[in-house]
């Protein structure tokens, strides 16, 4: 086949409308077709019945309360009701309504905070930098003290190693958050309890 025959059919086959189209390429000369590409028609929408779906739910329920009956005799502990499993449906379809949205801080906010963070990081380095510092010098200290008194007398050195419980002070008053007695008359007011027993 010629270089002109194939121009030609390659034209032809440009004007014609259809999705199917034949490419030529010079080297190797080879015809290549495209997929067709024909769309399918859509699906009809079913109409789903508000009662069925109601229906089909509480069918869920009933049988997820039965399995859970039969664990009930066969283990011989109640689980929590079907309600508790699954949560509140109102809740969670109004979950992006409740969603809290918090506005963006500004740029000067925003490296102001940055800044408090280094002074902050900054501040408790030297913090522990200095305890660190006295600690090791009291330690130095302690050890240099020791030390001498060993090479006075072994005995005494041996007595100043020994711990005085006397001379730790430790104090403990109990807990400082306790639940109130039963006589005790609340000051935030009254409230009905409506959580359900199970």
């Amino acid at each position: 086949m010629s270089l002109g025959k194939i121009s030609k059919f390659s034209r032809l086959c440009c004007s014609c409308g259809v999705t199917r189209q034949f490419h030529t390429n010079s080297n190797p000369l080879l015809f290549y077709t495209t997929p067709n590409l024909s769309a399918e028609p859509m699906k009809r929408r079913k109409k789903v019945d508000l009662s069925k779906v109601i229906q089909s739910t509480q069918l869920k329920i009933r049988k997820m309360e039965r399995e859970m009956r039969k664990r009930e005799e066969k283990f011989g502990r109640t689980l929590k009701p079907v309600e508790e499993i699954t949560g509140n449906i109102a809740l969670r379809r109004n979950r992006d309504k409740l969603r809290r949205e918090f506005e963006p801080l500004e740029i000067e906010e925003i490296e102001r905070r940055a800044l408090l963070v280094k002074e902050w990081g900054h501040y408790k380095n030297q913090q522990y930098h200095t305890e660190d510092k006295a600690l090791q010098k009291a330690i130095h200290v302690q050890t240099k003290a020791l030390n001498e008194l060993r090479m006075e007398s072994e005995e005494l050195y041996q007595k100043a190693k020994q711990i005085h419980e006397g001379d730790i002070v430790y104090q403990f008053n109990g807990p400082t958050e306790t639940p109130p007695p039963d006589d005790f008359d609340s000051p935030d007011g009254q409230y009905i309890d409506t959580s359900r027993k199970w």
